[in-house]
């Protein structure tokens, strides 16, 4: 049996005690992705979606929808919207009487991106920047089981790329 100097089977186990020790599990990837795929990206930042919310308008096939950030409420007995950072609102006409599908922005699809929006008793507060994201692009919403995934590619007025994923519930009206 050969043997090492003390210094070759120090640095053997300094070896691998450092892999060990930086060797971690993918629970933390798994976490970032879950998250992270739930996001805005606009004008060169990344805005993350908590939920989602959509209604009938009361006009033929006619929705409102919207996602918004975690810090912005919306009660379940009368809507009443509070606090936010952000908001995207869009108009949505289909064809027929459910929101699944793909829609083609300013002809189906109005979009609005509203940053530095804060609500308080459902009243949007001055100082909002508004983008209207019509120029051109697509929005499509898939129902998989009790959840819509939402994929919006649009451009703003000013040429600006918007994109946007959320899978998950929707809140309705």
């Amino acid at each position: 049996m050969r043997t090492f100097p003390k210094s070759v089977a120090l640095l053997i186990v300094l070896i691998f005690t450092i892999n060990l020790i930086s060797c971690s599990s993918n629970d933390d990837a798994i976490l970032e992705q879950n998250t992270s795929s739930h996001k805005i990206y606009f004008n060169d930042q990344t805005y993350q979606i908590s939920g989602g919310f959509f209604e009938y308008s009361g006009n033929y096939n006619q929705y409102s929808m919207a996602l918004f950030p975690s810090g912005l409420t919306i009660d379940a007995n009368d809507y009443t919207i509070n606090g936010g950072n952000w908001y995207l609102e869009i108009e949505l006409a289909t064809i027929d009487n459910t929101i699944e599908g793909t829609y083609k922005c300013g002809v189906d699809v109005e979009g609005y991106f509203i940053d530095n929006a804060q609500f308080i008793d459902d009243e949007l507060q001055p100082g909002k920047e508004v983008s209207d994201l019509n120029k051109s692009g697509t929005l499509t919403i898939n129902k998989l089981g009790s959840e819509y995934e939402f994929i919006y590619n649009a451009v703003d007025d000013k040429g600006i790329p918007f994109t946007a994923y959320y899978k998950g519930p929707f809140m309705q009206r």
